[in-house]
């Protein structure tokens, strides 16, 4: 099956745009079984804050700019061609350190989980103080 930008589902979020290419919750057309594919793009100075994904692994695969990455409570800067993997229940966030924009694809496994996508704990400590 091919994939074309009629297919991607667009939303708009705070700190930029996620592009679902598969989606856990909204009906898509393509039959993905196993895996969300996102692309999201991150403004310069924003960032998706401390969270956590219950019942699913992550990659992110850096495409372009800067991003410094937590996983727990250890940071890392990333660039292009770079990857983080985070299990399951582990607190991370990724924020564009950079001057222009960032592109990367956020790979989940286990679409069929009815956890929510993503838990916010960026309100809660030490995650509100950490950064």
């Amino acid at each position: 099956m091919f994939i074309t930008h009629d297919d991607i589902l667009e939303d708009t979020v705070p700190m930029g745009l996620n592009e679902f290419f598969s989606h856990h919750a909204e009906p898509h057309s393509v039959p993905a079984k196993d895996v969300v594919l996102i692309r999201a793009t991150i403004e310069s100075g924003e960032g998706h804050g401390f969270h956590y994904h219950d019942e699913r692994e992550e990659f992110l695969y850096i495409l372009e700019g800067e991003v410094e990455q937590w996983v727990g409570e250890e940071k890392k800067t990333l660039a292009a061609g770079e990857v983080v993997f985070v299990p399951p229940g582990v607190v991370h966030a990724t924020y564009n350190v950079g001057a222009g924009e960032v592109r990367l694809l956020a790979i989940f496994g286990n679409l069929q989980s009815e956890a929510e996508l993503a838990v916010d704990v960026s309100q809660q400590e030490p995650w509100c103080s950490i950064r």
